[in-house]
């Protein structure tokens, strides 16, 4: 019991009923620790849980990933038994909220541009906007077939969007 309470006690001794919104993203330093304290804030005070995307990896060179915000959310989903809210890719929550702050933006002039398919290009098919795939990332051009919706732009990499105007 004793080396339980050393591990955790910053973790466990005061909870600040001021915090209501727990964000988790991408986080190298992630720790047990700070799995804890998000579940209390979330259990114990009623803070909403929220995530800005749900990327489940990164690419950190062409040819490794890391795991993403994704992996980070999966401890406190399992403990808690709810996801988060997400409010960012893939969700429309983001464009809705820049159209609100920005006027009503036309979709047929707009275009999704990302390396990630199932968060960039869900977002721009979410949003109803046209989408450009960019095999920069986490999305390999081998991949690209399986994909039950295709991108309307898929591209080598950003230098080749002058190609096609």
């Amino acid at each position: 019991k004793q080396w339980y309470q050393r591990r955790v006690r910053g973790a466990v001794e005061e909870i600040d009923e001021s915090i209501k919104y727990v964000v988790v993203s991408y986080d190298p330093y992630f720790n047990h620790t700070k799995l804890t304290q998000a579940y209390l804030y979330i259990s114990e005070n009623n803070a909403e849980f929220i995530s800005p995307d749900t990327d489940n990896f990164f690419s950190v060179s062409p040819t490794r990933k890391i795991p993403g915000s994704l992996s980070v959310q999966a401890g406190l989903t399992a403990v808690l038994g709810k996801k988060p809210t997400i409010m960012g890719k893939p969700d429309p929550f983001l464009f809705e909220l820049i159209q609100k702050e920005h006027g009503k933006i036309d979709v047929s002039k707009t275009i999704m541009i990302g390396d990630n398919y199932s968060t960039d290009m869900a977002f721009g098919f979410n949003c109803g906007m046209s989408t450009g795939l960019v095999l920069t990332g986490n999305t390999k051009s081998e991949d690209v077939l399986k994909f039950e919706r295709q991108p309307d732009f898929v591209l080598e990499g950003l230098g080749n969007l002058a190609e096609k105007e």
